[in-house]
C-alpha cells in the first residue's frame, strides 16, 4: 500500500500484533453480561483501529487473525467469526483506506498527497456495517431453513422477552395485537444492528484517529469535518429506494431496512456536519449546538429523522458547496450583494 508513512519497524510490527489481540481480548470480555461488557464490546475495535492507523496494518491483520482464531479454539467458533468479520476487519480496511494515497490528478502541480475523504471513509463504514447486518440475516435464514422459519424460531425465543413493550403499547391503544407487534420489533433488528454497527465503527475510528493524529503518526493531515463529510451522492438515491422497499416485508423488508436505516443515520450525521458548517460565523455559536445537541437527544428518533431529511437535501443539492462559492465570490468582489 502506498502511503506517506515511514516503513513499519519490528516495533511498530509488534505494537500493531499486540493491538490486534487486545481487540480480540476485549470482544471475548464483552460477551460475559452486564453493563461494563457491553461498554468493552463498544470499544473492542479501539485497539486494532490505533494499531492499524499509526502502527502496522498488516501487524494488526495477524494480530487480529491470531485473536479470531483463539476465540474460535477457545470459547465457541462462532465467536472468532463474528469479531474477524463484525469488528476486525471493517476496522482494518477502514484503516487500510485512510491511509491510501491517492494518484495525483491529471494535470495537478500540487505535490501534496491526496487521501479518502471522510464521506467516502464513512460511506465505506456504512457499506460494511451492512453487510454485517445481511450476513447474520443469511445466517439465520441458512440455519432455520428460510427467513419465515428464523422469524418463528426468534419469536418464540424472544417474544416473552418483548410483552413488557407490548403493554406499554397496549396502554396507548387496547386493539394492539401482540404478535404483530413482536413480529415487527424482530423484523427491525437488523436495521437496529447496522445502524449500531455503524455507529460503533465511526466513533472507534474518530477516537483512533485522533490519538494516532496526535502523536504525529497519523501521516495524513486531519480534515476538517464540518466541511468535508459529504457522502457520495449516490447515498440518498439507496436511501430513498431502500426506505420504500422496507415496507415490503419478509426477507426484502428486513434487508431493506437495514440498509434504509444505516444510510438515513448517514444522513444523519451529514446533516448535522453541515449545521456545523453554517453555524461557523454565528455570533452565539457555542449556545446554538449546544440547543441543538440537546434537542437531538430530548426528540430521538425524531431529531434524527428531521436531520436524515436535511442530510437529504444537502446531498441533492450540495447546500454547502454553493455556501462556499459564494462565500469565495464575495471575498474576491465585496460588492456582490450590496444594494
Amino acid at each position: 500500500m502506498n502511503d506517506n508513512k515511514p516503513p513499519a519497524n519490528w516495533a511498530d510490527r509488534a505494537i500493531g500484533l499486540g493491538s490486534g489481540l487486545a481487540s480480540a481480548l476485549l470482544f471475548a470480555a464483552s460477551t460475559r453480561g452486564g453493563g461494563l461488557a457491553m461498554a468493552l464490546a463498544y470499544f473492542s475495535p479501539l485497539p486494532a483501529f490505533i494499531g492499524a492507523l499509526g502502527f502496522s496494518l498488516p501487524g494488526a491483520f495477524v494480530g487480529a487473525s491470531l485473536g479470531a482464531f483463539l476465540l474460535a479454539q477457545l470459547g465457541q467458533p462462532l465467536l472468532g467469526i463474528a469479531f474477524l468479520l463484525g469488528f476486525a476487519l471493517p476496522a482494518l480496511i477502514a484503516s487500510a483506506l485512510a491511509r491510501h494515497n491517492l494518484p495525483a490528478r491529471e494535470g495537478d502541480a500540487s505535490p501534496a498527497p491526496r487521501f479518502f475523504s471522510p464521506g467516502l471513509l464513512f460511506a465505506a463504514l456504512l457499506g460494511m456495517a451492512v453487510l454485517a447486518a445481511w450476513i447474520g440475516v443469511a445466517a439465520l435464514t441458512d440455519t432455520f431453513h428460510g427467513f419465515d422459519a428464523a422469524l418463528e424460531a426468534m419469536l418464540r425465543q424472544f417474544g416473552p422477552s418483548l410483552d413488557d413493550v407490548v403493554e406499554s403499547l397496549r396502554k396507548m391503544s387496547a386493539e394492539i395485537e401482540a404478535d404483530k407487534v413482536k413480529r415487527l420489533i424482530l423484523l427491525s433488528a437488523p436495521a437496529g444492528v447496522a445502524t449500531s454497527q455503524m455507529l460503533l465503527l465511526a466513533v472507534n475510528m474518530w477516537i483512533a484517529a485522533r490519538t494516532v493524529e496526535i502523536s504525529g503518526r497519523l501521516g495524513r493531515p486531519w480534515p476538517d469535518l464540518p466541511e468535508t463529510l459529504v457522502l457520495p451522492r449516490a447515498v440518498a438515491p439507496i436511501f430513498v429506494i431502500a426506505a420504500g422497499l422496507s415496507f415490503e416485508g419478509g426477507l426484502t423488508g428486513a434487508l431493506a431496512g437495514a440498509l434504509a436505516a444505516a444510510s438515513g443515520f448517514a444522513l444523519a450525521l451529514q446533516g448535522l456536519a453541515a449545521l456545523h458548517a453554517f453555524s461557523r460565523n454565528a455570533r452565539y455559536r457555542g449556545l446554538i449546538l449546544a440547543a441543538l445537541y440537546a434537542a437531538v437527544f430530548a426528540l430521538e428518533p425524531w431529531s434524527l429523522l428531521l436531520l436524515a431529511l436535511f442530510g437529504l437535501v444537502e446531498s441533492t443539492l450540495s447546500l454547502r458547496a454553493r455556501a462556499a462559492r459564494r462565500l469565495s465570490a464575495k471575498i474576491e468582489n465585496p460588492e456582490i450583494g450590496k444594494p
